[in-house]
């Protein structure tokens, strides 16, 4: 009587295994990649609208990085300027006089 116990118990295991498989595989979506593969317009636009989106999402971040390191710079350079410190001063005028000679010279 052993060997038929066995071999219901074998295919019920397979049964098991073959469920879990099946679950796996609609879990992971691997039909709707494959598809998704298969379909070279459809994966075109789906590339094409995702760097679309990755562009603008960069463009936009860019900006507004940009824009609040600008704000916190000239919020130093204002407080460098009320403190008047004489070195970064005397720099800044050599630096405009410099910049002036070279424009007589041109002319």
């Amino acid at each position: 009587m052993d060997g038929p116990v066995d071999k219901t118990d074998n295919e019920r295991e397979k049964k098991e295994i073959k469920e879990r498989l099946s679950d796996v595989i609609e879990k992971s979506r691997v039909l709707a990649n494959l598809e998704l593969l298969l379909d070279k317009r459809r994966l075109m636009w789906n590339n094409f609208l995702a760097g679309l989106a990755k562009g603008v999402g960069f463009g936009l971040g860019l900006s507004v990085l940009a824009a609040v390191l600008i704000y916190l710079l000239v919020m130093v350079l204002k407080s460098i300027v009320a403190l008047n410190i004489p070195l970064i001063g005397n720099y800044i005028a050599d630096l405009v006089q410099l910049v002036q000679d070279q424009m007589q010279n041109q002319r």
